[in-house]
């Protein structure tokens, strides 16, 4: 059977984008945020998809003072590993933008204070 013969996978970018936020979002220090200003929820992903490879922008949020530059670490890891492994596509590139959320302030008491 040749390469014409077998057909092909087309991965589409909604995919790509789906299985990457679903990955940042269940990394250790990765916080789900919804809401806001802005009105975005992140983790977010921007993906392209060309000639069998992605590129994307991960956009994801981390509690202060957690050590930003190793939770962005573990995201682009995490993210370029899943999609090589769900997608079969070559992974390009993944940038990360880490944004920090202010902790919950909270009383000696345990209660969380407005």
């Amino acid at each position: 059977m040749t390469a014409d013969e077998r057909g092909h996978l087309e991965v589409r970018v909604r995919a790509v984008t789906r299985i990457a936020e679903i990955t940042a979002s269940r990394v250790d220090g990765v916080e789900r945020v919804t809401g806001g200003l802005t009105s975005k929820t992140l983790p977010r992903v921007e993906a392209t998809v060309r000639d069998g490879k992605v590129r994307a922008t991960v956009e994801a949020a981390t509690r202060w003072p957690t050590p930003i530059a190793e939770i962005a670490a573990r995201v682009r890891t995490s993210v370029a590993d899943d999609l090589r492994k769900s997608s079969g596509l070559e992974v390009d590139t993944v940038d990360v933008v880490m944004r920090y959320v202010a902790p919950e302030k909270v009383t000696s008491s345990g209660r969380r204070v407005e």
